[in-house]
């Protein structure tokens, strides 16, 4: 088992290394220096435009200090701006700036690239529904298991 975990933490690190995803600046200048905390708040921003702050530290399992220091980034690179809720008058919402729906799009579409990049390495349709569906299973559980650390008192 202890083989298992060896091989699969190195494979793991080699993919992550080998797509370039903790450093997104090498896909595209544009997001240069932008954190994947960041683009989750970007993204979260822009599906759930009513979205309150604290809502967005509970979906990313963050607490408020490293929430705040996303947010001041963001704020000084103009991609967002604070704005009182609509929905609940006593909390702070974001919304895009220009910028920042510029940033959204191009993070999208390095996405699709990094996912053609991971199709391209199969060789079959079978291949890649099998890693679709095996990397859905994984995703689950990990979901499954923030909720259970979510629920534990801090």
């Amino acid at each position: 088992m202890e083989d298992e975990y060896l091989a699969i933490t190195e494979i793991i690190h080699q993919v992550r290394f080998g797509l370039r995803i903790d450093r997104l600046g090498s896909w595209s200048k544009n997001l240069e220096g932008i954190q994947l905390l960041d683009l989750h708040i970007l993204k979260l921003v822009e599906q759930r435009p009513e979205i309150i702050l604290k809502e967005i530290r509970q979906e990313l399992y963050i607490p408020h200090s490293t929430l705040t220091s996303a947010i001041n980034r963001l704020g000084e690179r103009d991609l967002i701006e604070r704005v009182i809720s609509q929905r609940d008058l006593r909390s702070f919402g974001l919304i895009l700036t220009k910028n920042g729906c510029l940033i959204r799009k191009e993070h999208d579409r390095i996405d699709r690239l990094i996912a053609a990049k991971v199709l391209e390495a199969l060789d079959t349709e079978e291949e890649r529904q099998v890693l679709t569906g095996l990397l859905e299973k994984i995703n689950k559980a990990l979901s499954e298991d923030k909720l259970i650390m979510a629920s534990e008192p801090d």
